[in-house]
């Protein structure tokens, strides 16, 4: 069996607090329903957790992480006092914002190499009842710890080598994709001392890139529209994880767009590769939108206000369309033909 030991953590909201309150652990039992939710959990890691992260080297650039430190001394002899040592650091780094977590260490072994699962549950309200022949007796709970869908967090690192590797691991923090800033920073910069692998401005040039060439490399209509049309509506998105593939998926692009799309990446494996986006970083890849007439015009403006700007409206005879617009002339300008 893959799983070799499971160690959790009452891990309080210890962030600025005088007296931090102490962190108790035990180990979890390998039978039973909580044994079962701890190997689903662990399974489910690999394609749960599809950000990729690395640990931040020393101030000087050396290959040094004192959360790293912690964690490969937790993998090579796995007990309840190393394990928290771990969970005091998240204690010390969480708020009362985020309230009170339960931590669980999953340490196992694939093949030849070493897999440590960390993954956080964060402590909901519930209601417990318990029904009698004429009457429910109803209790209220403020310790009920569930994988919630919209805070769950969990990282995995997986290697041969506890020297040499678990440098780098992939994450899932399901308050990324919210605007709740302080939420989702503090598990992977805060607690694990890491940064994400493939930078928000990093990837979200590529994908910008990517739909750039696209669009000027391609005459299929119907490829240009759906691209400009994503283009134009990805400037409102928040700061979430997304990839080129998903962003494809999200906006609907058919079979032929997407593959136009992926077709720019220096490599199709980059397609599936997540990143925070970044809205302006995308508006300053992507400031404008032109559309270019049969009759020799050409409409240009920000791309995300390019609907607002112009009006446009289908004509009888098919596959005219009228544009119109009104404003004062600030500037004119010749430039050479493309």
């Amino acid at each position: 069996m893959p799983i070799e030991i499971v160690h959790t953590y009452l891990v309080h909201p210890n962030k600025n607090q005088p007296e931090p309150t102490a962190i108790v652990g035990s180990p979890v039992p390998h039978e039973g329903e909580m044994f079962d939710l701890m190997k689903s959990v662990y399974e489910k890691a690999d394609s749960e957790c599809n950000i990729g992260i690395g640990f931040k080297k020393d101030a000087a650039g050396g290959q040094a992480n004192a959360r790293r430190d912690m964690l490969t001394a937790y993998a090579a002899t796995p007990s309840v006092d190393l394990g928290r040592s771990l969970a005091e650091q998240l204690g010390l780094v969480t708020t009362r914002r985020s309230g009170l977590g339960l931590l669980f260490l999953i340490k196992g072994k694939e093949g030849t190499d070493h897999k440590v699962v960390i993954s956080r549950f964060r402590a909901n309200n519930g209601v417990l009842v318990n029904e009698a022949a004429d009457m429910l007796t109803v209790e209220f709970i403020d310790r009920v710890f569930m994988k919630n869908a919209h805070s769950y967090k969990a990282v995995v690192y997986k290697h041969a080598s506890l020297q040499g590797g678990f440098w780098t691991g992939m994450a899932v923090d399901k308050q990324i994709n919210s605007q709740d800033f302080e939420s989702s920073d503090y598990w992977v910069r805060d607690f694990l001392l890491s940064d994400f692998i493939t930078s928000p401005a990093f990837g979200t040039r590529r994908l910008a890139v990517a739909l750039k060439k696209a669009i000027r490399t391609t005459d299929d209509l119907e490829v240009k529209q759906q691209i400009t049309a994503a283009a134009t509506l990805a400037s409102g998105l928040g700061s979430e994880s997304i990839s080129v593939d998903g962003f494809c998926n999200k906006f609907g692009f058919t079979p032929n767009t997407k593959a136009a799309v992926i077709g720019q990446l220096d490599r199709a494996d980059l397609a599936a590769d997540n990143f925070l986006f970044n809205a302006e970083e995308f508006k300053k890849q992507l400031p404008l939108r032109t559309v270019k007439l049969d009759n020799g015009a050409m409409l240009t403006a920000d791309a995300g206000a390019f609907d607002d700007v112009f009006e446009h409206e289908a004509q009888a005879d098919g596959g005219k369309i009228k544009f119109s617009t009104v404003g004062a002339v600030v500037s004119e300008k010749l430039e050479k033909g493309r």
